[in-house]
């Protein structure tokens, strides 16, 4: 007799359904974000543009972990202090296809199918945590249907081309549910090493500050879970993982930390980004719907609230876990509005962006969803017993429908969200095409001798470059970084040391040009320019002009030394500097950085009042250049300092200076000399690599080691 196959139970229909559904609504009203290829405004711009460079340093022959990118805020060591998996996949995916697919193309369908597949991440999480189906199925609907006043968490506004374009954080969301769900297994369960450490790995070399939320998350769920009878062995596991993410994710903490110092702390981003909204603002985010269900009926935020007052009910351990965690973000979210210097206590608190606590909010408010949802659902079945036997087995049935029809009302808000994203896309890719001027002035400038390319900023001119696009969408600027011209333009990120100096280029000022080597403008056409700049290219829309500039290198007078010990302290004694109307005449200033004090006391680099120099040679971690002068000099290179940048002379090495704007410079002793300046990424990149690689390769048989418990 044949076995009688199992029968497809309730469960197993609502979770195929509704979160299939789901699946595919995202799958629909995304596809613009693939289908039409238009530059980004946003963040996504110089994300793009990591990963063009990444993949132009892995053909080249440089450290993909570690290279120069010379086209942003003058010069940056991009993965020195940046986190680097997301770009480094996409240049993988490249290479696995033989780059048959353009890295627009790969870049933009990473970002589509990370967006799509989150519900099958947040669904296979919280049934690994040990939630029940209806709890686990109705969180993995909701959580990609989150609407809030673009506060950076986890509905995408943060990640689609209308939005923020935070594409690093696209891959934490998935990863931080994964990583905690893992790590509770091997807590509970003693199993399951190998993936935790994957996981927290990838979440690590995603996204450092949701590595941060992740790992103080876990260590309450630790605290929670501990049991008496096994906390020895428990201790151990979480050690295990521990310390192998560590080892793996090395290559990048380590250097970060070290240089930590060359990392830009802007002071124009906004205060509340560092300090928080406090808690007025924060609750009543929370408690009028922002938070989860913006724009529309607070379906979501009241499924949270029963999911809260459930694990108040129910009192299961778990359920007052994931309550506790959900507070606990709450608070912290407070920021220092509430807290003042109590707040420094947190670890790390000075480096913190606060406001991206929305997202731990919303991590752990999804749980609560479904926990609400679910303890809805189990009263419901609970009641069913009492009716007659055909409604008593159309019961679950008619429960997946009502929690699909709830969602309804978010996915017809989300729909219109993203089908206004998709026209405006539609409409700027409409205007690129059509501005012929734009893609003359663009095909010149690729024929042009090296020099940065200037099109605005955004208060002078640069509005008005917008391509006759009648809302918030790209500028040249923007085309200009997207065409990977390097270019002084405004910062998306302002990584750099010399970044912030960017905001105050003053295109009416010759020496400004000479200064950050912009050897090339756009303007529009109508616009009257500097009388020394000499227009190379006439539009109907545009001209280009070229500036009088020593290009990037040139003999300088230094004027005096200073110290500094952080960036706010550069940033605050160069930009008086660079406004100075007498600046030409005062000189440049020597930067010991970072130091409390001159190193050396008041001695100054040597001036050459006759200096030259000619055959000069731009790659984008090198500058060749043969400098002459009778005197001793000092060399000012127009890239942003960094202590990887070694420079030699006649091919010895020579020390290198800091001058302001933060840039990079060398003492030139009399005659003519080759001078090579070169960008060597930090030496315990490599090494620290090549550990985590043989830490991670261990973790397999360990993983296999351990019975479960």
């Amino acid at each position: 007799m044949a076995a009688r196959r199992p029968r497809v139970g309730p469960h197993a229909v609502l979770a195929a359904v509704l979160v299939a559904a789901v699946v595919l609504f995202n799958a629909v009203v995304l596809l613009p974000e693939v289908t039409v290829p238009v530059p980004s405004n946003n963040d996504d711009a110089f994300q793009l543009l990591y990963v063009r460079r990444a993949a132009e340093a892995l053909a080249s022959g440089e450290n993909p972990l570690d290279f120069w990118t010379p086209q942003l805020e003058l010069g940056f060591a991009t993965f020195v202090h940046y986190q680097n998996l997301p770009h480094l996949a996409v240049v993988l995916l490249d290479r696995a296809l033989f780059g048959a697919v353009d890295l627009l193309t790969l870049f933009n369908v990473v970002r589509y199918l990370l967006m799509v597949s989150f519900p099958l991440a947040v669904l296979w999480s919280l049934r690994r945590v040990g939630l029940g189906w209806p709890a686990a199925v109705f969180a993995a609907a909701a959580a990609p249907l989150l609407a809030t006043p673009f506060l950076y968490g986890f509905d995408y506004g943060s990640y689609t081309w209308r939005g923020f374009g935070t594409y690093t954080q696209l891959w934490a969301m998935p990863l931080s549910f994964i990583g905690i769900a893992a790590t509770h297994t091997v807590i509970t369960r003693g199993r399951g090493h190998l993936l935790a450490i994957v996981a927290l790995s990838a979440l690590v070399l995603s996204h450092l500050l949701y590595a941060y939320i992740v790992a103080a998350s876990i260590g309450v769920l630790f605290l929670v879970l501990l049991r008496r009878a096994t906390w020895r062995t428990q201790v151990r596991d979480l050690a295990i993982v521990g310390v192998a993410t560590l080892a793996v994710t090395s290559y990048m903490w380590v250097p970060f930390i070290r240089y930590g110092a060359f990392l830009n702390v802007s002071p124009y981003l906004q205060r509340e980004k560092y300090d928080g909204f406090g808690a007025q603002r924060v609750l009543e985010l929370l408690v009028t719907g922002q938070l989860f269900d913006a724009g529309r009926l607070p379906a979501l935020t009241v499924l949270l609230a029963v999911g809260a007052v459930s694990a108040l009910v129910v009192r299961t351990r778990a359920r007052l876990a994931w309550l506790v965690l959900f507070v606990l973000w709450v608070v912290l979210y407070f920021g220092r509005p509430t807290f003042g210097g109590l707040y420094d206590l947190l670890p790390l608190s000075q480096t913190l962006l606060i406001h991206r606590f929305s997202g731990a909010v919303q991590l752990f408010g999804i749980v609560l969803i479904g926990m609400g949802a679910g303890w809805l659902w189990d009263l419901a079945a609970a009641g069913a017993p009492r009716l007659q036997r055909p409604l008593r087995s159309a019961v679950p049935y008619a429960l997946a429908g009502a929690a699909a029809l709830a969602l309804v009302p978010a996915m017809a808000e989300r729909a219109a969200f993203d089908g206004q994203g998709a026209a405006w896309m539609r409409a700027t890719a409409a205007a690129l095409a059509a501005d012929a001027d734009a893609r003359t002035i663009v095909a010149t400038l690729r024929t042009l001798p090296p020099g940065r390319v200037f099109a605005g900023l955004r208060t002078d001119y640069g509005p008005r470059m917008d391509f006759g696009i009648p809302f918030n969408s790209v500028r040249f600027s923007d085309l200009l970084v997207f065409e990977s011209f390097d270019v002084v333009a405004p910062p998306y990120n302002s990584s750099s040391l010399s970044s912030d100096m960017l905001w105050d280029f003053d295109y009416r000022r010759l020496e400004d040009y000479d200064l950050f080597n912009v050897r090339y403008a756009v303007a529009p056409a109508s616009l009257p320019m500097e009388a020394s700049l000499r227009p190379i290219l006439r539009t109907g829309r545009y001209t280009l002009y070229e500036a009088p500039t020593s290009g990037y290198s040139e003999y300088v007078r230094v004027g005096e030394r200073r110290a500094a010990a952080s960036p706010a302290v550069l940033i605050a004694a160069n930009r008086p500097w660079l406004l100075a109307p007498d600046r030409a005449d005062r000189g440049f200033i020597q930067w010991d950085y970072p130091a409390p004090v001159p190193r050396g006391g008041a001695d100054t680099a040597p001036s050459c009042a006759n200096g030259a120099t000619r055959d000069l040679r731009v790659e984008p971690a090198r500058i060749d250049v043969t400098a002459s002068c009778d005197g001793a000099g000092t060399l000012l290179l127009k890239v942003t300092y960094d202590p990887g940048w070694r420079v030699t002379i006649d091919g010895a090495a020579a020390e290198t200076l800091m001058l302001s704007p933060a840039y990079l410079a060398v003492r030139i002793p009399p005659g003519t000399h080759t001078v090579s300046a070169r960008y060597e990424p930090v030496a315990e990149k490599t090494p620290l690599f090549v550990l985590g690689a043989l830490v991670l390769a261990a973790a397999v048989p360990l993983s296999r080691r351990y019975a479960p418990r």
